[in-house]
């Protein structure tokens, strides 16, 4: 037992120390480049605070006018 001890202590040593350093390398990385951006908040808000409607019915006229088929019909398939 502890001839197996003797031989892999080093390895275990090295080891041990490898994991150490680079868990202090991964943690001062992290503090020093952050991967927010700074102008985070202007993409967290809406681009308009109100929902235009008058889009969402052009939309769905464009959508009725252009396509041969209409996606409405595809719900009228399910029969369940």
């Amino acid at each position: 037992m502890l001839e197996i001890f003797r031989r892999y202590f080093i390895v275990l040593l090295l080891a041990i120390i490898i994991l150490i350093v680079w868990g202090g390398i991964l943690l001062l990385s992290d503090k020093r480049h952050s991967t927010i951006n700074a102008n985070a908040e202007m993409y967290t808000k809406p681009l308009n605070g109100t929902f235009d409607e008058e889009i969402l019915e052009t939309v769905a006229k464009r959508t009725k006018d252009s396509f041969p088929i209409l996606p409405s019909s595809f719900f009228e398939l399910n029969t369940d």
